[in-house]
């Protein structure tokens, strides 16, 4: 029997009624980032030479949400119209850790200020305010990798412009990393060092303050190149570090910061981690500007070249998530002795004989304990 088109219709809406409406609908658009999730459950070696790594897979959403629309140019101008307000004494960190604590919240992650009694060249006990934020890693939480800058610029008023850079890149590579939704293996720690003012460097506090943890720190990176053109690391003597470290920036190889120095310089942002033995990274790039250029710039935040800002960012943010993720730490915490040798090797022990700071690292009260 010959079924007319009419009869072939209604029978084609009766038969579709029989399916459940789920099955009727478009299936839905992939997560883009589903793929890179699943490998954040595996145990995969991160930034390998070989195959398709979690970090690998991760770094260019890192680099796109670093080099795309984001609240890094506004968070330095607010940053530096805190720092101008910002006075040294027992409350001079309040404008910048305030502006810290707001930025790293509208950044998504958890944010804490921990505060140090600081014995400065003056009479008065004053406090060392320090910012911390967290992403917690998915397998390690208990390791961590310090990404860090300093929040207490020498000058608020001129050079001080390119080193509020450094944190406001801090803060926007915390957001960069949360925006993946993707946890590394172990944590990373985001940290703006208050208390250069109050006689005393914010990592020789925050670093007495954690001394039973520094055995869990695979790495330290400090960020000092603002937006200077970034185009490698100093390794600080650490010959053994080098193989993480190009592991970890494996994804980034075509951005040119490849070029590693194992040379010390007598820096007060990075000698503290030298000392405790904690492996320590920090950026390098193009000469900052001079102290005369800078006054003549004065206070022109639009002379900042954010496009370098952004490149920066994206280069701090995917290294230390590399070094988060590896497998194996980036390098070992060194004993005492190769402290002290390490030292010796580089001449750092002569320039802190010079600076005075010698009879602090024989006497225990700087560095890392016998």
């Amino acid at each position: 029997m010959r079924l007319s088109r009419i009869t072939l219709g209604l029978l084609a809406i009766s038969l579709a009624a029989c399916v459940p409406a789920a099955a009727q609908l478009s299936p839905a658009e992939p997560d883009p980032l589903a793929r890179i999730r699943d490998a954040a459950k595996t145990n995969v070696q991160a930034c390998s030479a070989t195959g398709e790594t979690l970090c690998e897979q991760v770094a260019p959403k890192i680099i796109a949400n670093a080099q795309g629309d984001s609240p890094l140019a506004d968070n330095l101008r607010r940053l530096m119209e805190a720092l101008k307000r910002q006075t040294k004494g027992a409350d001079g960190e309040a404008p910048g850790v305030t502006w810290a604590m707001a930025a790293l919240r509208d950044a998504g992650v958890d944010v804490h200020v921990e505060k140090y009694l600081v014995a400065p060249k003056q009479t008065k006990v004053v406090v060392a305010e320090i910012v911390v934020a967290e992403i917690r890693g998915r397998e390690k939480p208990d390791e961590w990798v310090l990404l860090g800058a300093n929040l207490d610029p020498s000058d608020s008023g001129s050079s001080g412009i390119d080193e509020a850079c450094n944190p406001a890149l801090v803060v926007e590579a915390a957001r960069d990393i949360q925006l993946t939704g993707v946890r590394p293996r172990r944590s990373i720690r985001f940290v703006l060092f208050g208390g250069e003012s109050q006689g005393m460097t914010g990592p020789w506090a925050y670093l007495k303050g954690h001394g039973n943890e520094l055995d869990s720190v695979p790495a330290a990176i400090l960020f000092e190149a603002a937006a200077n053109p970034l185009n490698g690391f100093v390794l600080n003597g650490r010959h053994d570090i080098e193989p993480g470290v190009r592991e970890a920036l494996k994804p980034i190889e075509s951005m040119s910061v490849t070029n590693l120095r194992f040379d010390a310089p007598f820096d007060a942002e990075s000698l503290d981690f030298l000392l405790q033995g904690v492996p320590i990274v920090v950026a390098t790039g193009a000469k900052a500007l001079s102290p005369e250029v800078a006054r003549n710039r004065s206070n022109l935040l639009d002379q900042i070249n954010i496009k370098e800002l952004k490149r920066n960012t994206a280069i701090a943010a995917v290294t230390a998530f590399g070094a988060a993720e590896r497998a194996e730490p980036v390098g070992p915490r060194q004993s005492r002795a190769e402290v002290e040798s390490l030292l010796k090797t580089t001449g750092l022990d002569e320039q802190m004989k010079i600076a005075g700071l010698w009879p602090l690292w024989e006497s225990g009260k700087r560095g890392r304990l016998p």
